[in-house]
């Protein structure tokens, strides 16, 4: 057996080992004999093996495959620039910390730095955003009499190192695994027989673990005990009694028990909460709908000022909501990992996991009815303009109630960046229900989506048949139109990608720059409108694609695509982004004005 065939047959069978189940694989050269194990471990059904030629597309692959099913999916490349393309997955996953394992095929060392083809420096090509990076150096052939049996160590326990590190319950993120091959890349004809591989991994120089163990089991144990808000208030002021002007705000976290303990803590308390789509806590009792518009009307948010704040996992698309957490007088943030998110630099302390409610006290109910009252009249504010005859077009704010309400019971909403994932948050919080929301709010970018989407629905419905939607803006969704381009023979899940078309970066208009001031170049440097025909381009890979210019034909749309099953694609087309920033304004204006009369 060559030495880069008995390397990547290690390699991989370790990983399945560890308990990888999903692969992701661009093609290539250099990495020809992982590709061919992996092959093979499908074959044997050991493990499921996706297949795209975009490097880039496949990295976020992965990441929404490991952002759902939490075990870590291997995304394997050939070497040079294929390597480099997984960078943006590799950053996104390091900042939401999904795991995730970078596998990347590389010349040997000899051929570094002296102009060789598709050779590049690979070590440490991510830098500090992956929790380890190991460059094992290339297999060499036994000397007479030896075997590969020490090599074969090695190359196992730095799989199972790099299992560990990605998945580490303090930390965990994504691995960057850097192999070395040499040539020949592909077995001799008389070791490719499916049955000498086994042989070749049940027993002798290459056999890993009985009975299939991992050669290293992680059994490090770590818990974030949960501490009583009273004890915690107590710790940082002497003073145990909790206050009753409290609030709870949930941005996007990776904890699954986190919705349910912000729900005890807040009915226990009476304390408003104002959570982010991928906070996932919209069935709770004291949920608010409509919270971060209705920090950013002044009078209001003056007159609700809390004493505490408790922040959860990281909260950050809402300036209004930012601003009243510099503004309470005790700020409590819930972030298990080393690097917690404090972005206001205001957290008095950081705890793993959500408060308990007190043991006993009672708290008053006034404050938390000022909150609902407010939110019941922002509702019917809203629901006035964007229902009534003054709004007749097609807005993003449609698009996305109609999104929230289409998701299936127990399915998933995946929600793209900038405006999508803004308009979710402020007109469709608690449409969801029992769906699942998800983003990537790591660095909340526009690359990517599109497969990140694709991997998340996958995973989801192997313990699920709810099919999912995906809604992301025109920008984002081209942006990683080759997600689409999957090859004959992939897995295709009941997936319903929604574009809201507005025909550029719409959430410009409503920051700084979309001041008249910069009239004269904003469509240049900003707006970037594409003129793109989405149904066109989406067609030419093979996949429907329906068109919808009102709120009815978008229901009609998204019921019928939910029917049919398969990836499907929907282009609501919406007004203009100048139109659109002015229908936001009167809604902001409706909603202040409801509330001063209130």
């Amino acid at each position: 057996m060559n030495p880069s065939t008995a390397m990547a047959r290690v390699i991989i069978d370790e990983l399945v080992r560890c308990g990888i189940t999903d692969v992701v694989l661009a093609p290539g050269s250099r990495s020809a004999a992982l590709a061919l194990e992996l092959a093979a471990a499908e074959g044997r059904g050991e493990l499921t093996l996706h297949v795209r030629v975009d490097e880039r597309s496949a990295a976020f692959l992965a990441l929404g495959l490991g952002k759902v099913s939490g075990v870590p999916a291997v995304v394997v490349t050939t070497s040079g620039t294929a390597a480099v393309n997984l960078h943006p997955a590799v950053v996104e996953a390091d900042l939401a910390s999904v795991p995730l394992i970078a596998l990347t095929a590389d010349r040997p060392a000899a051929l570094r730095g002296v102009g060789a083809n598709q050779t590049i420096e690979q070590v440490g090509l991510f830098g500090p955003s992956v929790r380890a990076s190991v460059d094992l150096a290339p297999a060499v052939a036994p000397a007479e009499g030896e075997s590969f049996s020490a090599q074969s160590r090695v190359w196992r326990s730095t799989v199972a190192r790099a299992v560990a590190a990605t998945t580490d319950v303090m930390r965990s993120g994504p691995v960057h695994l850097n192999v070395q091959f040499v040539e020949p890349l592909v077995p001799a004809a008389d070791d490719a027989d499916p049955q000498v591989q086994r042989e070749a991994l049940a027993s002798g120089p290459l056999a890993g673990r009985p009975d299939g163990r991992p050669w290293t089991a992680d059994a490090r144990l770590m818990a974030g005990m949960g501490l009583p808000i009273d004890e915690i208030l107590e710790m940082l002021l002497d003073d145990a009694s909790i206050p009753e002007r409290g609030l709870i705000v949930v941005g996007d976290h990776a904890d699954g028990e986190a919705a349910e303990l912000v729900d005890e803590l807040g009915d226990a308390l009476g304390w408003p909460i104002i959570g982010e789509p991928s906070g996932n806590v919209s069935a709770c009792d004291t949920s608010l709908a409509h919270g971060a518009l209705l920090l950013g009307i002044p009078g209001f948010a003056d007159a609700h000022v809390p004493d505490v704040v408790i922040t959860v996992g990281r909260v950050g698309l809402s300036r209004a909501v930012q601003r009243h957490i510099l503004r309470a007088r005790v700020h409590i943030a819930v972030d298990a990992q080393p690097q917690w998110s404090d972005p206001t630099r205001s957290a008095d302390v950081v705890v793993a996991a959500c408060p308990l409610p007190p043991a006993e006290g009672e708290i008053g109910s006034e404050w938390l009815e000022s909150w609902q009252r407010a939110d019941l009249l922002a509702a019917a504010a809203i629901e006035t303009v964007l229902a009534g005859g003054e709004v007749p077009e097609l807005t993003g704010m449609h698009v996305a109630r109609a999104c929230g309400q289409a998701v299936p019971e127990e399915g998933l909403f995946f929600v793209g960046p900038s405006w999508p994932v803004r308009h979710v948050y402020n007109f469709a919080a608690n449409a969801t229900g029992s769906a699942v929301t998800l983003c990537n709010r790591g660095t909340s970018g526009i690359d990517g989506c599109v497969s990140t989407a694709w991997g998340s629905a996958v995973a989801a419905q192997r313990d699920s048949e709810a099919a999912c939607i995906a809604l992301l803006g025109d920008l984002t969704f081209l942006y990683d139109l080759n997600g689409l381009r999957v090859p004959t023979g992939e897995e295709l899940p009941d997936l319903v990608y929604v574009v809201s078309d507005n025909n550029g970066g719409g959430i410009f208009s409503q920051l700084e720059q979309g001041g008249e001031q910069f009239a004269p170049v904003f469509d240049r440097v900003f707006g970037t409108p594409l003129e793109a025909d989405i149904p066109a381009a989406v067609s030419a890979l093979g996949f429907p694609c329906a068109t919808a210019s009102t709120s009815a034909e978008l229901d009609a749309a998204l019921r019928d695509a939910l029917q049919a099953g398969g990836v499907q694609v929907v282009v609501a087309r919406t007004c203009t982004r100048t139109r659109e920033s002015e229908i936001l304004g009167l809604v902001n204006q409706a909603v202040d004005q409801a509330l001063a009369t209130a």
